[in-house]
């Protein structure tokens, strides 16, 4: 038995996370990739102009001919950055749990078989940001200063309940595998998220760690990579 949701078939015993729907995630990569393709022509630009007005002289200019071809050319860089970025965001807002695997990708480019892991470590080593947003508790200082600043700009609020949420403990995962790769989970935010977070730790709870305390080595392989990706052996 399946159940349709959108375009996505959920199998039993199996949870995915679910994404945007079509119009939304085809737009939120469309101005991805224009905006890096904008950022790399200004920053063209502003090239230009520094090496015309210090070298060249403010009366050299390109032939009328030649700016469109040059302006093409100095957008294919932000371009390709774009793509490659929004399509890698993209992935990782789908996640999929079967009974036998784990996999990432919209169409689960990449797979990670439950048999291959090792062990699961509840939490993730908190950032600088998670820490600052932690100790904003209300009647301290930091707390204060945030109250106050939520007051003239709400996204503070909003800003401080995503940071809190990502130090949280049980909102983030460490699986290693057996071969010695890593992967940083908190997909906690997307719907279904926690859902897949929590199947995980009950289909594995033989192999789950709850109390563990990180090294300075291990922190600082973990914030090599972002959350959400393999970190290799």
């Amino acid at each position: 038995m399946s159940q349709a949701f959108g375009t996505q078939r959920i199998q039993m015993n199996e949870i995915a996370t679910i994404p945007p729907n079509a119009f939304q995630a085809k737009f939120s990569f469309v101005l991805t990739v224009l905006i890096f393709a904008a950022v790399g022509m200004i920053a063209f630009m502003m090239l230009v102009l520094f090496l015309q007005f210090h070298f060249a002289g403010p009366a050299r200019q390109l032939p009328h001919w030649l700016i469109l071809p040059v302006f093409a050319a100095a957008a294919m860089p932000g371009s390709v950055f774009g793509f490659w970025f929004a399509k890698k965001m993209l992935n990782k807002q789908h996640w999929r749990l079967t009974d036998t695997e784990l996999s990432c990708g919209t169409r689960g480019q990449q797979k990670f078989r439950l048999d291959s892991i090792e062990k699961i470590i509840v939490g993730l080593p908190v950032e600088g940001i998670s820490n600052f947003f932690q100790r904003a508790q209300p009647g301290t200082a930091t707390g204060t200063a945030i109250n106050v600043l939520a007051a003239v700009e709400p996204k503070w609020n909003a800003a401080r309940s995503l940071w809190q949420a990502r130090g949280a403990k049980e909102n983030s995962l460490l699986i290693c595998f057996k071969d010695g790769a890593l992967l940083p989970l908190r997909i906690f935010a997307l719907p279904n998220g926690t859902a897949i977070m929590e199947e995980l730790k009950k289909r594995l709870k033989d192999r789950l760690v709850e109390d563990y305390s990180y090294t300075p080595e291990e922190i600082r392989r973990l914030r090599k990579r972002d959350a959400n990706e393999l970190i290799p052996a």
